[in-house]
């Protein structure tokens, strides 16, 4: 995925991806219940429901996808689409972008992940310092600043301000559940997200939740 600066997450094999050109609107959009069965391409999360579409505007995803997340995450007022996923026996990842953008020139992203097994293996502290280790250890000078830690969780904002094709301002949770680590990532291809935003997205990310 190209400039896509993957700091702290695990580079593995693309399982599905979608490039969206046509512009998504909450009209084209069908609510997905229990009660319906429509034949859906695309999924997308609105108003903390589930909606899809049932032709494609780009190659589809797996549309499993939406059964591998593992946390309730409190999107904005925009649709987002699950654009591309992945699970292996160490991690599953899904990375949504706001409709109509590309996965391959993305400007917000939000990524989940889910990593089984690991806290038997280091404590929160010790992931949590692990990734801002690699961070520092890019040569990026990367601003970081913890927002928030409590004893199960982690919540930090990391800032690549140069060089310009690398710029990007990051949230990123980390919480240790009983069965692994869960991160949430907001993203956005900017050295500043602005304070306004910044306040938006700690409070969607802190109220978001695992399943």
């Amino acid at each position: 995925m190209n400039g896509v600066v993957r700091f702290g997450l695990y580079v593995v094999s693309i399982l599905c991806f979608a490039n969206l050109q046509a512009e998504i609107t909450p009209d084209m959009l069908i609510k997905v219940t229990k009660d319906n069965n429509p034949d859906c391409v695309e999924y997308y999360s609105y108003k903390d429901d589930m909606y899809c579409t049932t032709t494609a505007q780009g190659v589809p995803v797996d549309p499993a996808i939406k059964d591998k997340e593992t946390q309730h995450i409190i999107f904005d007022e925009r649709p987002w689409q699950a654009a591309w996923g992945q699970m292996t026996d160490t991690i599953t990842t899904i990375e949504y972008i706001p409709a109509g953008e590309d996965i391959n020139n993305w400007h917000e992203l939000i990524t989940s992940q889910f990593l089984p097994g690991l806290q038997n293996k280091m404590t929160l502290e010790q992931y949590s310092q692990n990734i801002m280790g690699e961070l520092q250890k890019t040569g990026l000078n990367p601003v970081i600043k913890i927002i928030d830690t409590k004893p199960d969780s982690i919540l930090f904002e990391f800032q690549i301000l140069d060089p310009e094709n690398l710029r990007q301002d990051e949230l990123q949770k980390i919480v240790q559940g009983k069965d692994g680590f869960y991160v949430l990532h907001y993203t956005i291809k900017k050295p500043d997200m602005g304070q306004e935003n910044r306040d938006k997205w700690i409070k969607n990310i802190q109220s978001s939740s695992i399943k």
